[in-house]
């Protein structure tokens, strides 16, 4: 009989798969000794900005485990993925925000389609090891949670833990060109891990202390200090899913934005010409630093999308199926 995640996969992500060499990032998390121990997050480093990561997964083969020589924190207002992590409650109990779960690009229950099957949590709710033989924690290879950030990141995990973490992952994705990768074996251990900060001696917010470089470097200007921004002219962009199968789709460019004072105008219009959408995006709805999310209603059909940003404006089109 084929395993769980064999047949899952088989459904929903397709058969034929080859390696990527993704890597796993450990960052080291101040948490201000709100709770007992260190907290980690761990990120799959993909090739490039179009990867994408869909499955974290055992397949019988391919045993998948997380381990502590100490405890692992759990929070009893959270739960074992970042589906229980409810935004409202972080408000109410910071310690909350240091829980110990697993995810694939969703810091908590917001607009978060994960999935988990053949996984028991019992022993990892209750501070102990997640040991998988067959199943998996994933999204669907369309969602938008899929897709790496500006610095080719996918969000895995985060463990609050008074000992020392390590695991051993394997993983699923798709490649620019929509064929599936998939890796085995990757390890982590929380020994390794980074600091995350700008790096660059030259910029206003160095960091001496940051040993791994998130793209948050800002730099003085004529006009005063503003974050490394590329020219939208100079970028390349992609829309994720296309087609679009459900009621949201992102905009992922392939360096760091950062747009000032200057809002970008995401425009949706159909083959009349006639505007089906239209919305204003600042810089506090860029997602990982590259990405826009829009949500929408519209019918299926083909349509224009059209990004606007002070002088400069581009179009790709866009197909919605339902």
């Amino acid at each position: 009989m084929k395993n769980l995640f064999a047949l899952t996969a088989a459904v929903l992500f397709g058969f034929s798969a080859a390696a990527s060499n993704v890597q796993l990032v450990v960052q080291a998390v101040d948490n201000g000794g709100a709770v007992n121990g260190n907290t980690y997050r761990i990120y799959a480093e993909l090739p490039s900005s179009q990867h994408s990561l869909h499955a974290i997964f055992a397949d019988g083969e391919h045993m998948l485990n997380i381990t502590s020589t100490g405890s692992i924190y759990q929070n009893q207002l959270g739960g074992a993925s970042t589906i229980d992590i409810n935004e409202a409650v972080l408000g109410i109990d910071e310690t909350l925000a240091f829980d110990s779960w697993v995810t694939v690009g969703a810091e908590n229950s917001s607009n978060n389609n994960l999935w988990n099957i053949g996984i028991d949590f019992a022993s990892f709710n209750e501070g102990g090891a997640l040991e998988v033989v067959d199943g998996a924690w994933f999204v669907v290879p369309t969602d938008v949670r899929a897709v790496a950030d500006a610095r080719n990141l996918v969000l895995l995990m985060q463990i609050t833990t008074d000992g020392t973490a390590t695991g051993t992952l394997n993983m699923q994705g798709w490649t620019p060109e929509g064929e599936t990768w998939r890796d085995y074996d990757v390890t982590f251990t929380t020994t390794d891990a980074e600091v995350f900060g700008c790096t660059n001696p030259d910029a206003s917010n160095y960091a001496n202390t940051a040993t791994y470089d998130n793209g948050s470097c800002e730099f003085a200007t004529d006009n005063g200090p503003m974050a490394d921004l590329f020219s939208l002219e100079d970028s390349n962009w992609n829309v994720f899913p296309n087609p679009v199968f459900e009621g949201h789709f992102s905009i992922q460019f392939n360096q760091e934005v950062n747009l000032g004072a200057e809002n970008i105008i995401v425009e949706v219009t159909d083959m009349a010409g006639k505007t089906a959408l239209s919305q204003e995006v600042n810089s506090g709805s860029i997602i990982g630093g590259n990405r826009i999310m829009v949500k929408h209603d519209l019918a299926a059909g083909a349509y224009t999308l059209s990004v606007t940003h002070k002088d400069f404006s581009a179009a790709q089109n866009l197909i919605v199926k339902k």
